[in-house]
């Protein structure tokens, strides 16, 4: 059955009240289905932070994704509906599968009113641009890294880039978040500029009730702490980190490393560490991940990420919220995220630059505490929860309002879109200009 929902003026910001019905039925909320495969990760963060602030910009959230997804709890905690799709599933190489996920995304369109469909990382995108056309739904999507810029074989590239450019025209709009993916987006594509937004992600700010974890706090005892917090998959390279370990420990005693974590690696990550001697140092431990990531962070003196691809990785993101400086792989957006100031970038599949440049940061504890203040700074300029969703919702309405023209329908208001994009500093005021028209 098709519902609609009413926003009161108080839930509405004064930017947004005059538009918030443009798209559908005279006093209904125009209703965002975000649409996501991995169960946990950077993507289901971005949807989580999304569908929980976007109401107050105007457009109530729809979340669809795997039935045993990290962030199913905290949405339904939050009143946020959660739609399960059990065949939606990262990694399955069954067409009956994903063509049995096609038919409930498309089931669950037909029974609930929605006016755009944003869809994350690949397989969602899929699916998603698929399940839209077939039912006139413009759509949004956000790759969270092309499958075809990944570590990966010629082939294994090949094909998820020849399905990225048939899909293409089937995308209303992408948001890339980093700019190295929104130009990967238009050289594949050979989509006009103002199509692809470049929109980097967000975080919110810190909750002063989270406390860390007592057993990361109790190993670290009186050292410093070094820590990777991560999903154990191969894309993280962790293996990397655990090799750059035993040389930071013989170069600094006060070290500590914590691998957090959950994942298909783990036990093979393991068994790297014992190979090593690391199981038998009381300075190094593994310990399981359970949300939120601030329980973990709130502890670091340092975070690393040793990944071979990215593109703009939460776990960064946060890390500077926390204040807590940065040494990471340079891979896709996290030179857009780490500075000179916050931390530093290595080349990734290194150890021993991954080892020098945790020794370097190690040693000045000024220096480490200073790149802890530009590190919250950062955080706060450019990449906040509210700015992200402020800007995605821009895009929103954009292509909301040219499938109405498309279809005939009244003339498109003055929506804005990346609101906040000039306060930041990006872009040409020419690509400024462009970026509200979607055609």
């Amino acid at each position: 059955m098709v519902t609609c929902r009413r926003l009161t003026g108080a839930s509405i910001p004064d930017v947004d009240r005059a538009t918030a019905t443009a798209s559908t039925a005279p006093g209904c909320t125009p209703r965002a289905l975000l649409l996501f495969e991995p169960p946990d990760g950077g993507a289901p963060e971005v949807v989580l932070n999304l569908a929980l602030s976007m109401e107050r910009h105007g457009f109530g959230p729809l979340v669809a994704g795997p039935e045993r997804a990290s962030i199913r709890g905290r949405l339904e905690e939050a009143g946020v509906e959660y739609r399960p799709l059990p065949q939606l599933t990262r990694g399955s190489r069954s067409l009956l599968n994903d063509v049995r996920a096609l038919r409930g995304l498309d089931a669950l369109l037909a029974d609930t009113r929605v006016d755009v469909i944003h869809a994350h990382s690949s397989k969602a995108g899929v699916l998603g641009r698929l399940a839209g056309r077939r039912r006139g739904i413009p759509v949004v999507y956000t790759p969270h890294c092309f499958a075809f810029l990944r570590d990966l074989g010629p082939l294994a590239r090949a094909i998820p880039a020849g399905i990225e450019r048939a899909l293409a025209p089937l995308t209303s709009a992408y948001v890339c978040v980093c700019e190295s993916e929104r130009q990967a987006a238009l050289a594949l594509s050979r989509a006009a500029p103002e199509r692809a937004h470049r929109i980097y992600n967000g975080v919110p700010e810190p909750s002063p009730q989270t406390s860390p974890e007592r057993a990361l706090r109790d190993f670290k005892g009186d050292g410093v702490l070094i820590g990777a917090v991560t999903v154990l998959r191969r894309q993280k390279r962790v293996d990397v980190l655990i090799d750059a370990i035993p040389e930071v420990l013989a170069r600094e005693p006060r070290a500590r490393f914590a691998i957090v974590g959950n994942g298909p690696m783990r036990a093979r990550l393991e068994a790297q560490a014992a190979a090593l001697g690391l199981d038998e140092e009381p300075r190094f431990a593994f310990f399981a991940f359970e949300p939120p990531s601030g329980r973990y962070l709130s502890a670091l003196d340092l975070y690393v990420l040793s990944s071979a691809w990215e593109a703009m990785p939460m776990g960064i993101l946060e890390a500077l919220s926390w204040g807590v400086p940065q040494v990471v792989s340079s891979v896709g957006g996290t030179v857009e995220a780490v500075t000179g100031a916050t931390g530093r970038l290595v080349p990734p599949k290194e150890p021993r630059a991954l080892a020098q440049a945790i020794v370097e940061m190690l040693g000045s504890p000024q220096a480490l505490a200073d790149a802890g203040a530009a590190s919250r700074a950062r955080h706060r300029e450019v990449f906040d929860a509210e700015r992200m969703v402020r800007e995605t919702v821009g895009v929103y309405r954009s292509v909301v309002a040219a499938a109405r023209r498309q279809r005939g329908g009244e003339a498109r208001a003055p929506w804005p879109v990346a609101a906040g994009r000039e306060e930041l500093g990006v872009g040409s005021p020419r690509e400024k200009r462009a970026m509200v028209p979607l055609n």
